[in-house]
């Protein structure tokens, strides 16, 4: 466990010097903070570093060059700790580029491990009898300065992990799981950021699908018209309007300030008021679009029924649910649907080659079997 710190770095000269101590060790435990509930543009706000006997915050706010961090992520002489790395990993590369070269993933290895509740709370108090203060999970980390209490939070997601991680192989070790997640971490290490750009982002707002064109055309434009309020205030689009009223004004299509101020979650700030106009125009626009331009839920075409696919992916189940009662690993985790479902599509022309399936992992083929998985995919000949 950590003993010293935690030390708040907010100057490149003390990011170097603390990342030539860090890196005499074998393993590092790394947790970064966001402000996705607040911003409208996500960013690393903190970085926490912690080793056996130290822990750092890094306020990248304050550092101009994060590569000494960076060496340390990367550094294959040492373990990188994180729990639930998955998307730490896609912001610090989105960010600043930065991989993982040699990954420990305490969440993974928890569920592996068949223990019960895989959350970092639930571990510290089951492990260590540790309780995680919760207040700060949603806290704005943008903000400056950070209370004392942020602090303490921050160093706490980081301060015990490497003891978990040392208590969590253990235990792999003795259950001969340690290869499965070693599978499962050098997988994570190849995440990295995919930019998407989503021009439908307005159907999948709840209850969308059933307004009609001329509906769906004014909701559009007050989508886009928050999106862009949101994107210049760095607010995230629910703190500027949410959902349930861009719907509301979608079916009410109100075309005065009275009208539209009288909604239900309406913001009543002085500042929403010069939004007023700015809406109505946005109804305006979608009102007056001429009919063929209008926007269309597109219906979901239904797949013919497959009776052998069905067949085989039945058998799959059964033979993955069968191993899972006899392993005692949850049948989600031991192989997915998803998985299984890959699986049956390639047996269509006969037996898979299971090698060749990205979903699929070599622990799961060796708990599953090769052998027992292609008899699961045989459809004997019809007479």
């Amino acid at each position: 466990m950590s003993t010293i710190g935690p030390e708040l770095i907010s100057s490149d000269t003390a990011l170097e010097q603390a990342a030539k101590r860090l890196a005499t060790a074998e393993s590092l435990a790394f947790d970064t903070e966001a402000a996705s509930f607040h911003r409208y543009v996500d960013r690393v706000y903190l970085v926490q570093i912690s080793s056996s006997s130290e822990t750092v915050l890094v306020d990248p706010l304050a550092v101009s060059d994060m590569t000494p961090f960076g060496r340390l992520l990367e550094d294959p002489d040492i373990e990188a700790v994180f729990h639930d790395a998955d998307y730490d990993l896609r912001t610090l590369d989105r960010d600043y580029g930065f991989r993982a070269t040699r990954l420990f993933d305490t969440r993974v290895a928890a569920q592996l491990a068949d223990e019960e509740g895989v959350g970092l709370a639930a571990l510290l108090e089951k492990h260590f009898g540790v309780t995680l203060n919760k207040k700060y999970q949603r806290a704005d980390w943008s903000l400056r300065p950070l209370t004392d209490e942020m602090i303490a939070y921050a160093a706490s997601d980081t301060k015990y992990l490497i003891r978990l991680k040392n208590a969590l192989t253990a235990k792999l070790e003795n259950l001969g799981r340690y290869g499965w997640a070693a599978e499962e971490f050098a997988r994570l290490e190849h995440v990295h950021w995919t930019a998407s750009v989503d021009d439908e982002a307005f159907l999948r707002i709840k209850g969308a699908r059933v307004l009609t064109p001329r509906q769906l055309a004014i909701l559009r434009e007050v989508h886009q018209w928050r999106d862009q309020t949101a994107r210049a205030l760095d607010r995230t689009p629910f703190r500027v309007v949410t959902n349930e009223v861009l719907l509301a004004i979608a079916k009410a299509s109100p075309s005065e300030a009275g009208q539209l101020s009288s909604f239900k979650g309406f913001p009543r700030s002085g500042g929403a008021r010069g939004w007023i106009s700015e809406i109505l125009a946005a109804i305006q626009r979608g009102t007056d679009l001429p009919a063929e331009q209008l926007p269309q839920t597109k219906k979901r075409q239904r797949r013919e029924r497959d009776p052998a696919y069905e067949q085989r992916l039945d058998q799959l189940k059964e033979l993955r649910n069968r191993r899972a009662v006899e392993t005692g690993i949850d049948p989600g985790l031991l192989c997915p649907n998803g998985t299984l479902q890959a699986i049956a599509r390639e047996s269509a022309d006969g037996p898979p080659v299971l090698a060749e399936l990205p979903e699929l992992r070599m622990w799961q083929r060796e708990v599953l079997g090769d052998d027992n998985l292609a008899t699961a995919t045989y459809l004997p000949s019809k007479p």
